[in-house]
């Protein structure tokens, strides 16, 4: 087997790969987007609802190849604009990475249960939390994870037809390391 092959630079090579990111203004989804940026990508797009977040973003690196797409996950229309966009500027993609996500009901958390609590307890500490506030965060975390990638399938064909780089066009989720959190709000269960 061929060494060569297995070096970093060949496993992790993005030169002139086109991404998209949700989510890609800040945290770990505006990290990915400098790695991008920074190591050869052609355009790396960061969708997101604050245009001002997304272009400090787009003007956070040198290379002048992050592009800001103010846009929600959570609408069906504004994932169809962004798609769009893309569309007409490049036509393709190499890879979508389905990154926005929220960390779910906080109200149980203004108090929180000493370690000797209940089982009663806990069920008290959770009811003013609404069914509502639950579903929000499965469908930013889910539902809308789901319609993303739906939405952006027709370029990541036409990324695998132009054949641009070496590999398959792929989708990358992200999800939290909260969800091995105890404490966390969304997964204290």
């Amino acid at each position: 087997m061929a060494t060569a092959s297995l070096e970093a630079a060949n496993l992790f090579n993005v030169k002139g790969l086109v991404a998209v990111i949700t989510g890609g203004g800040s945290g770990l989804g505006l990290m990915m987007a400098h790695a991008l940026a920074l190591n050869g990508a052609h355009k790396v797009y960061i969708i997101g609802r604050r245009q001002s977040v997304l272009e400090a973003a787009s003007k956070s690196v040198p290379t002048n190849n992050i592009i800001p797409i103010v846009g929600d996950v959570l609408s069906k229309d504004s994932l169809a604009s962004a798609v769009s966009q893309i569309t007409s500027d490049v036509g393709y993609i190499n890879i979508f990475i389905a990154n926005s996500g929220i960390g779910g009901p906080q109200a149980a958390l203004s108090k929180p249960l000493p370690p000797n609590s209940t089982l009663q307890d806990f069920i008290q500490s959770w009811s003013s939390v609404s069914i509502e506030e639950y579903e929000k965060t499965f469908e930013l975390n889910v539902s809308a994870v789901w319609f993303s990638i739906m939405a952006f399938l027709p370029l990541l064909e036409k990324g695998n037809e132009k054949g641009n780089v070496a590999q398959r066009s792929q989708v990358l989720t992200t999800s939290s390391i909260a969800g091995f959190n105890g404490m966390a709000p969304s997964y204290r269960i």
